[in-house]
């Protein structure tokens, strides 16, 4: 049986830099083969994460496993407090509860000060095996789980938010992905007015073998495997900043010969779906964490006279009075006779007069360090 432990220690005196906040948050879980206690603990699993997701906290999850079946999962969560149960209800074969959380948040841990947000684009996510998705009849998935990873980004995202192109497919081979150093053409930025790009890479969805009982039902739903790999890539570099491989199985709670759409509410509120969001959920804050603090680079889109368009707007945060320093950039061949991008320094600068949603224009500062300036020129917050 999973065991769930939650190692949660409510202090006597608290630091004087150490706050308390309490939250609250509401889990639901399928209850599959009449098993009660195992339903509850994936809806306290699913509150808490939740909770991390609100507070900025983290929960480090331990999973072990027998005979390649998981047996137990261990989680603990960063900033120690107490757990109260409100409430927890039962209807059919759902159950729901809701959870108190009091969260202590550590001001002493660096903060960067309030940025902008960058502009993320999904494209439509790659399958390493295709005909994995005929159990189930899951047409359109990776359209699909394109479009609810740029719903959570959105969402939840505090550094950044998605340009979401789900019907558009990248066509790069796998093996270019894993050479070391490879860089993603910059063109694919330039054309969606993005910061960086985020490839999803579903590497597994196949579904265990189960025997049928009497009269060819199932015993127990089947486990269903998701392994997903997603790579960040900077948008004006094409250089790899950051790759994650999550791996999250789930029952498969449909029969065999269900055809079950991916982009139907019936999937996503099924166990499975539920289980493939969390994971979406726990990307989208690693995902945050590795483009906090990291600035945000515009470009420059149009020059007439003195006047620039720049590709950063009111989605990623721009005021009209912000300032902004352009950096010239230059592209230099290395050995391969592949394109770099390289930035010179300028003393030209710009305050931002109109603000449009995904664009700002302005008016450049100073005559000479403007001569310079040109299109696809770098602007950074200042």
């Amino acid at each position: 049986m999973k065991r769930l432990h939650l190692i949660l220690l409510l202090l006597a005196s608290f630091h004087t830099h150490v706050m308390a906040q309490w939250l609250e948050a509401q889990g639901e879980a399928k209850i599959i083969n009449g098993n009660i206690t195992q339903a509850r603990e994936d809806a306290i699993a699913q509150a808490l994460s939740y909770v991390t997701l609100r507070s900025g906290g983290q929960f480090t999850s331990v999973q072990r496993t027998q005979n390649g079946q998981l047996t137990q999962t261990e989680l603990s969560l960063s900033q120690q407090g107490q757990v109260e149960l409100i409430s927890e209800q039962i209807q059919g074969d759902k159950l729901t509860l809701k959870l108190r959380v009091d969260v202590m948040q550590n001001n002493d841990l660096p903060s960067c000060q309030p940025q902008l947000k960058a502009a993320i684009l999904v494209p439509q996510a790659q399958i390493a095996d295709r005909t994995q998705l005929r159990y189930g009849n899951l047409g359109n998935f990776e359209k699909a789980l394109s479009e609810k990873l740029g719903t959570i980004i959105d969402r939840e995202g505090k550094a950044s938010f998605a340009h979401v192109h789900a019907n558009e497919r990248l066509d790069i081979e796998e093996s270019l992905i894993d050479i070391r150093g490879y860089r993603l053409p910059s063109w694919l930025s330039e054309i969606t007015d993005s910061q960086y790009i985020l490839l999803p890479e579903i590497l597994d969805i196949s579904t265990e073998p189960v025997e049928s009982g009497l009269f060819g039902m199932w015993n127990n739903y089947p486990q269903r495997q998701f392994q997903l790999r997603l790579s960040l890539y900077h948008g004006i570099s094409g250089e790899q900043i950051w790759s994650e491989y999550y791996d999250a199985p789930a029952p498969w709670e449909f029969e065999r010969q269900a055809t079950v759409p991916a982009q139907s509410n019936r999937f996503w509120a099924s166990s499975y779906g539920k289980n493939i969001e969390t994971l979406l959920s726990q990307a989208g804050e690693d995902i945050d964490k590795v483009l906090n603090c990291r600035p945000i680079l515009g470009q420059v889109v149009s020059r007439v006279d003195n006047r620039v368009i720049i590709n950063l707007g009111r989605n990623h945060g721009v005021k009209v009075g912000d300032q902004f320093q352009l950096v010239l950039q230059q592209n230099l061949p290395d050995r391969l006779d592949n394109m770099r991008a390289v930035a010179s320094e300028s003393r030209a600068k710009i305050t931002i007069e109109q603000v449009t949603q995904e664009s700002a224009t302005a008016l450049l500062q100073g005559a000479n360090g403007a001569i310079n300036i040109q299109i696809n020129d770098i602007a950074i917050k200042i």
